[in-house]
């Protein structure tokens, strides 16, 4: 069974599988390769003496031809050979191609996970971080209904004058516009950090 029938689709492999598989019969390849184009220019170079033999009657018409026939053969037979090891190298360079296509691809999907799921844990400490400010949020404005609720109790019982509790009165109004204020923004943070966690 050849590479090719072996895998009829490049995709149910693993690129670095595939890559190592070829690279192997890549290497072998190349080397039948030069070898075949040594042998042919070694044939080319002998036909060439055939020539000059022929040439310098060193041999005759006959001898040449049945030597030259043979070496021709011989010629042609590596030239057909040489063909189909060209043909196979271009069948594993697309395979090759595709392998570190794919490989690429893999890799950038891989840092794609890698960054979302540092963005998730990024926001769950943020978000983490955020609660605990929140629930400080609401023990202060607690703490701030509380302050009010002992003015109003000293302005009932006259221990403190009406300026007193006014100005006490608009400070703890004040603050407590600022925790709004605040507690929006965190809500606003606490959903989008939601949104990143779960998605």
């Amino acid at each position: 069974m050849s590479h090719r029938e072996g895998l009829s689709d490049a995709y149910d492999m693993d690129p670095k599988d595939v890559l190592t598989q070829y690279s192997v019969e890549w290497v072998a390849l190349r080397k039948s390769y030069e070898e075949l184009r040594k042998k042919l220019r070694e044939v080319q170079e002998e036909l060439n003496e055939l020539d000059r033999q022929l040439a310098d009657g060193e041999i005759t018409e006959e001898q040449h031809l049945e030597k030259y026939r043979e070496k021709w053969q011989q010629s042609t037979e590596l030239v057909q050979v040489k063909r189909e090891v060209e043909s196979r190298l271009y069948e594993i360079q697309k395979q090759i191609r595709e392998a570190n296509r794919q490989l690429r691809l893999q890799e950038e999907e891989q840092r794609q996970r890698e960054r979302i799921e540092q963005e998730k844990a990024n926001a769950m400490i943020e978000w983490m971080s955020l609660r605990q400010g929140f629930e400080l949020i609401a023990n202060r404005r607690r703490e701030i209904n509380r302050e009010m609720d002992e003015i109003e109790a000293k302005r009932r019982a006259g221990t403190i004058s009406d300026e007193e509790y006014r100005e006490a009165r608009v400070r703890q109004i004040r603050q407590l516009a600022e925790l709004r204020t605040v507690e929006s923004d965190v809500k606003r943070r606490l959903g989008e950090l939601l949104e990143i966690i779960r998605s």
